[in-house]
């Protein structure tokens, strides 16, 4: 006895009262009212359907009796999936499965089926009843979880990005796929491929997570992906607090960061490497001797600074030639860098070199040591198969007993060489109080540029700034000149770092600053498009409490717009006063626009992108002068500008010299240019004309 038939017998003999009819109509009555039923022949035509089965085809019942059963063919199976279920049924065995049909409006829809023959007293099918319940909602549901699992999987095995989830104890329970790629091999653990020290400190940020109000902080680590090589990860770490399985769990996010380190590991070495040493250049060096003052002035250690200059190079390089006299140089700094022994040593100058020496004893100690390193120094070169003997002057001055500030410091270091340099050079000196006095033409100079200042001697002339990519004038940079009655003209670099000493470029700047305002003035109200001056503001200036009120006194007197004053400041005096930022905030917060001057040549460029209160930077034109055949000087400028275009900011490139320069700026992303290419400094009444002549050029381009 089968088992249904054991049923019904079991059920009749239970409760007597039932009859088999009875019980058989109230079964077929709960099937027919909670499932989709149809009946066929052997062919597949329907001759029965219920209601359910109406509403979901859409057909009506009419409509369904004596169709066959492929009305509702979705055609989204395949004939070998029918053929199957065909052979299943016609053997007289029950067929289960998924179906998609369609309904009379074209829609598709989703059925579990269930198909049972019915056997004639020989054992064959002569018709089919099959149960249906609608499973379209369900199928939705599994298709849109497919497509999110398909998308998460595109999304984790080909992100940049590589995640894991980490518990409080630095323990993985889950790492993208992605993290194969990064490390290698079968399921990697991220973790074990951490250096030592970077673990531990992933460890501190999983505990400051877990045990603080933090919810998120940055990390950056070392991964081993073998012998030879280690990547740098940057990323973050973030606390889960959303419930589910894996709440009070962390979420690390981590990304590839060893080609941006080691581009910026690069930028930096040459901003801050002397090239033909590899010693530090002038501005590192001073970067760090205010490092090295920070780092003694509450202990009993003596700082000995000293300045060498190697005597009468000129002649070894008239005698040798330049590239021999490089070598020399070369040599020096590797004799410096063997016996100092990694102490604070740099490359200030052509022939002059500084470095530091500490000791606990005495000022004498240091002296003896400067003049027994001078000796070393001395030792014979051997240049060209021919042996040159160096002759050097070293300047010695003690932190703090010569001087407690930097640039007092230096000064009286350099006095003390200038003192040896004046005996004739090739020996040492201590600095003594009375080794300063200034020198007749410095004190006629000075003289001199006082009274220049107040009888104004002095005239501007105009840079153009020319956009790249339309080659047409969008500004001028003012350039003072010093148009002395009876010396003639004076150059700028004869006079400005004298100015900026005794504080005579303050009046000098104010000149300037309102000369450069009444043209600004004048070239908005005969120019078509606006032009900008741009005008240099020095250390010293903005240092000055009384920069901001003078120049607000300006902008009331002139009416002008402060966006058509560009004020530049160089980087590198910048790096040495932090302090200036306080004004130059106020400058742009007034309106006008901010650049920073001489980019790139720096000790920490970069990090001014950020800090920096500017819209521009113009980079120097040590990294244009040689861009043709320069790999690195070209690398920079992509760097400098890459990064510029990430703080919104604009690049200038100045020192072009030719259309070849001026192209390859252009390829790498700087907007403007500036340089003998377009035109010299050019004296305020040829301005027009220039103008002129890049409006008749432009339009003759179109």
């Amino acid at each position: 006895m089968t088992n249904h038939q054991d049923m019904i017998h079991n059920l009749v003999q239970r409760q007597p009262q039932l009859e088999v009819s009875q019980l058989l109509n109230d079964i077929v009555y709960a099937i027919d009212n909670s499932a989709i039923v149809a009946i066929t022949d052997k062919t597949g035509e329907i001759i029965y359907a219920n209601e359910f089965f109406s509403n979901l085809s859409q057909y009506s019942q009419d409509e369904l009796i004596g169709a066959n059963q492929r009305i509702v063919n979705s055609g989204f199976h395949p004939k070998s999936f029918f053929k199957e279920m065909w052979k299943t049924i016609g053997q007289g065995r029950i067929w289960r499965g998924e179906i998609c049909n369609r309904a009379k409006d074209g829609s598709h829809y989703w059925v579990d089926t269930t198909i049972v023959p019915f056997l004639n007293e020989k054992g064959i099918p002569n018709q089919y009843i099959s149960i249906r319940h609608d499973i379209t909602e369900k199928k939705s549901i599994e298709v849109t979880l497919r497509k999110q699992a398909e998308l998460y999987r595109l999304i984790t095995e080909n992100s940049g990005d590589y995640i894991a989830v980490v518990d409080a104890k630095g323990r993985i329970h889950y790492q993208s796929p992605s993290i194969e790629k990064l490390i290698g091999g079968s399921n990697p653990d991220v973790l074990k491929a951490m250096v030592s020290e970077d673990l531990d400190n992933l460890k501190d940020a999983l505990h400051r997570i877990n045990q603080t109000h933090v919810h998120e902080v940055s990390v950056e680590f070392h991964l081993k992906v073998n012998q030879n090589c280690i990547m740098q990860m940057s990323g973050s770490l973030s606390r889960i607090t959303t419930e589910g399985e894996y709440v009070g769990f962390s979420v690390l996010v981590i990304h590839d960061n060893t080609a941006v380190k080691q581009q910026e590991k690069l930028i930096l070495d040459l901003a801050s490497l002397d090239q033909l040493t590899g010693l530090l250049n002038r501005r590192s060096f001073l970067k760090e001797l205010f490092v090295e003052i920070e780092r003694v002035k509450n202990t009993d250690e003596l700082l000995g600074l000293v300045h060498l200059n190697i005597d009468k190079l000129r002649y070894a390089n008239e005698t040798f030639g330049h590239d021999r006299g490089d070598e020399i140089i070369k040599k020096i700094a590797e004799r410096l860098a063997f016996h100092l022994d990694g102490a604070l040593c740099g490359r200030t100058a052509g022939d002059e070199f500084a470095f530091v020496m500490k000791s606990k004893k005495s000022p004498e100690e240091l002296f003896e040591w400067t003049c027994l390193l001078q000796k070393i120094i001395e030792a014979p070169v051997e240049v060209a198969g021919q042996l040159y003997n160096p002759s050097v002057s070293c300047g010695l001055s003690v932190y703090p007993i010569h001087a407690t500030e930097v640039p007092g410091w230096i000064t009286t270091t350099q006095q003390a060489m200038q003192y040896v340099k004046g005996q004739g050079g090739s020996g040492s000196a201590i600095f003594v109080p009375d080794m300063y006095s200034k020198s007749l033409d410095r004190i006629i100079l000075e003289n001199e540029l006082r009274k220049s200042v107040k009888e104004e001697h002095f005239l501007l002339e105009y840079q153009p700034k020319v956009n790249l990519d339309k080659e047409v004038i969008v500004g001028f940079e003012a350039l003072v000149r010093w148009q002395h009655p009876d010396l003639g003209r004076i150059p700028p670099d004869k006079f400005i770092g004298l100015a900026e000493e005794t504080k005579i470029i303050i009046p000098l700047g104010e000149w300037i600053l309102e000369e450069a305002f009444k043209k600004a003035k004048e070239l908005q109200t005969v120019c078509s498009l606006p032009i900008t001056v741009a005008v240099n503001l020095s250390a010293v200036q903005l240092e000055s409490p009384d920069l901001i009120p003078f120049v607000r006194s300006l902008l009331e007197k002139t009416a002008l717009d402060p966006a058509y004053i560009e004020l530049e400041v160089t980087e590198s005096a910048f790096a040495d006063r932090l302090e200036m930022s306080s004004s130059l905030r106020q400058l742009r917060d007034l309106g006008f626009v901010v650049s920073i001057d001489d980019f790139g040549t720096g000790f920490s460029s970069f990090s001014y992108i950020k800090e920096f209160p500017a819209e521009t930077l113009k980079i120097d034109m040590s990294f244009v002068r040689d861009i043709e055949t320069s790999e690195n000087s070209r690398a920079i400028i992509k760097a400098i500008v890459t990064m510029a275009d990430t703080a919104g900011m604009n690049v200038i490139a100045e020192g072009i010299e030719n259309a070849q320069q001026a192209d390859i700026v252009r390829q790498l992303g700087c907007r403007e240019g500036q340089g003998y290419f377009y035109s010299r400094p050019i004296p305020a009444a040829e301005i027009c004309e220039l103008l002129e002549k890049f409006t008749k050029s432009s339009k003759n381009a179109e």
